[in-house]
C-alpha cells in the first residue's frame, strides 16, 4: 500500500524535506484501508442517518491538520461537514460525497456490514462503494494538497452531507436553502455517479453529466374493513393489487436522447454480437419491440437509458393476518428521462391504473439538469483517465439513478459524477445490495487518482 502522497508530487525543491517528513510521520493507522474501515464502522444507515458520527470523524482529522472546517447540524444526529483550503480567484472545486448509507440486513451478509473487515483482496462493509470510499479519497486529496504548502489557484472545498439516500432534505437541500453562501463562486462539483466498468475484457469509463429524474409516488386504495374469514371482492388490498397488475404490464414509450445515442454508439465496439451492431443503429433498435425486450434481458442498465421506468418497491395493508384493512398502499420508484415531464408521466400512470377511486400522491420530484463537458473539471478527468488507460473509452453518461448533483445543476453550478473505481458486474451487486466490498486495487487506484487530479486542478504552477 502506497502512502497518502503520490511519488510524482515529491520533487527536488525547498519543500522536499517537509514533504518527506510528512510522509514518514503519517501514522500507519491512517492509510486508505484503515481510514475507510474506521469510516465504515460508523453506522450511518438512513433511516435514521446519524451522520453526526461521520461529521465528527472528519472534524477530528481536519483539526489535526489545521484545516478550516465547520460541522453544520440540522437536526438531532443529522449533520453535514464543510472544509476549505483557500486559494486564488479561479472558481472553486467542491468535493462532495454523502455520509449516509442504505440499511443492511446482517443476517444476509457473509461478514458484518459495519465491520470494515479486510481480507487479502477486499475491504468489506456497507458504504465501501456507495459512497464512503469516495469521501476518503476526497479527504486524502485535501490532506496531500495541504501538506505541500503551495499556492492554490482556486479554493478546494470538501463537503460531506447527510440524507442523500432519502433525497437530501437534511443535506444538500437544507444547505442550499439555509446556507447559500457556502456555494458562492463554485466552478465545478465532483460527486458520485460515474466510474469504470469492465465488460467482455474491455474497459470503459463513464463521467456522469446528467441523470434520470425521480418521481416517487404512493398509490392508495380504500375499502370497507372486515374479518379475514369473510373476504370481500372490493377490499382495499384487492383493488390495489388489480391496479398494480395493470401497471406491471405498462411501459413508457422508448426515447433516444442525443447524449444517450452518442454514449451507446461509443459503447458498441465493446459489446458482443449482435449488440455491437444494434447499438450503432439505435433508432432501428427502438422500433423493434422484440429487440428492446432482448436488450432488457441482456443489460437492464442500457435498457433504462432508453426508457422512463417505474418499479413497485413498497406495499402495505393490514397489520394483522385476520383483518381486512380499510386502506392499502404501494409506493412506486419512477425514474424519468430528462426530457420527460413529471405531469405527463403522472397522466400516463393514471391511465394505466385505470381506477379513479385510487389516490395518487407525489412524494418526490425535481427538474432536469445537464452539465457541459466544456469545463475544467471534466477536461481534467478525461485527460487523466486517457493518460492512465489509453485503450479505454471515456464517455459522458446519463445515470439511471439520481444523486445530490441535481441541486447544483438547478442553480447553474456544473456537477460531474465520477468515482475512480473499476468495477465488474459482481462487485456492482453490492451497491444497495448484500456483501458490499471494494478491492484493495481499487483503493490504491482511487486514492492515487484523486490526489493527482485535485493537485492538477488546484495547484498554481505559474
Amino acid at each position: 500500500m502506497r502512502g497518502v502522497f503520490s511519488s510524482h508530487l515529491i520533487k527536488p525543491c525547498a519543500g522536499f524535506l517537509l514533504l518527506l517528513y510528512s510522509l514518514l510521520c503519517w501514522p500507519a493507522e491512517r492509510d486508505t484501508r484503515t481510514l475507510l474501515a474506521d469510516y465504515i464502522h460508523l453506522d450511518t444507515s438512513n433511516p435514521p442517518g446519524n451522520e453526526a458520527l461521520g461529521a465528527a470523524f472528519f472534524a477530528e482529522i481536519f483539526a489535526a491538520h489545521d484545516i478550516e472546517h465547520e460541522i453544520i447540524e440540522v437536526a438531532p444526529g443529522r449533520a453535514n461537514i464543510w472544509a476549505r483550503l483557500p486559494g486564488g480567484d479561479q472558481p472553486a472545486l467542491l468535493l462532495l460525497h454523502h455520509m449516509d448509507v442504505v440499511p443492511a440486513d446482517a443476517s444476509r451478509w457473509q461478514r458484518p456490514p459495519f465491520g470494515g473487515e479486510l481480507d487479502s483482496a477486499y475491504l468489506h462493509g456497507r458504504g465501501a462503494l456507495d459512497n464512503k470510499s469516495l469521501g476518503i479519497f476526497h479527504l486524502q486529496a485535501m490532506l496531500a494538497l495541504k501538506a505541500q504548502h503551495k499556492t492554490l489557484k482556486r479554493d478546494l472545498i470538501f463537503l460531506a452531507t447527510a440524507d442523500e439516500e432519502a433525497g437530501g432534505k437534511y443535506g444538500v437541500g437544507w444547505l442550499m436553502h439555509k446556507r447559500p453562501e457556502l456555494f458562492g463562486h463554485i466552478g465545478a462539483v465532483l460527486n458520485e455517479g460515474g466510474r469504470g466498468d469492465v465488460r467482455e475484457g474491455r474497459l470503459r469509463f463513464g463521467i456522469e453529466v446528467t441523470q434520470k429524474l425521480p418521481l416517487w409516488l404512493r398509490v392508495s386504495a380504500s375499502g370497507a374493513p372486515g374479518h379475514g374469514a369473510i373476504p370481500r371482492i372490493d377490499s382495499a388490498s384487492q383493488r390495489l393489487i388489480r391496479a398494480l397488475a395493470k401497471l406491471e404490464q405498462f411501459e413508457f414509450s422508448p426515447q433516444l436522447l442525443p447524449g444517450v445515442k452518442s454514449y451507446l454508439n461509443k459503447l458498441a465496439s465493446d459489446l458482443p454480437a449482435p449488440w455491437h451492431k444494434r447499438l450503432l443503429n439505435v433508432e432501428v433498435l427502438l422500433d423493434s419491440p422484440r429487440q428492446m425486450a432482448e436488450l432488457h434481458a441482456f443489460d437492464r442498465r442500457l435498457y433504462a437509458q432508453l426508457h422512463s421506468t417505474c418499479a413497485i418497491t413498497r406495499l402495505q395493508a393490514s397489520d394483522k393476518i385476520n383483518v381486512v384493512a380499510p386502506q392499502a398502499w404501494a409506493e412506486l420508484d419512477c425514474r424519468l428521462l430528462p426530457n420527460h415531464k413529471p405531469e405527463q408521466a403522472l397522466q400516463s400512470i393514471k391511465a394505466a391504473l385505470d381506477d379513479e377511486s385510487l389516490e395518487l400522491t407525489s412524494l418526490l420530484s425535481f427538474g432536469p439538469g445537464i452539465s457541459s463537458p466544456d469545463n475544467f473539471l471534466y477536461r481534467a478527468l478525461e485527460q487523466n483517465l486517457a493518460a492512465r488507460f489509453p485503450q479505454a473509452s471515456i464517455v459522458p453518461r446519463m445515470a439511471a439513478g439520481f444523486t445530490d448533483s441535481h441541486y447544483f445543476r438547478e442553480k447553474g453550478i456544473p456537477a460531474y459524477g465520477f468515482i475512480p473505481l473499476i468495477l465488474d458486474a459482481e462487485q456492482m451487486t453490492g451497491v444497495h445490495g448484500d456483501n458490499e466490498k471494494i478491492s484493495l486495487e481499487n483503493l490504491r487506484f482511487g486514492s492515487d487518482f484523486l490526489r493527482e487530479l485535485v493537485a492538477q486542478v488546484c495547484l498554481d504552477e505559474a
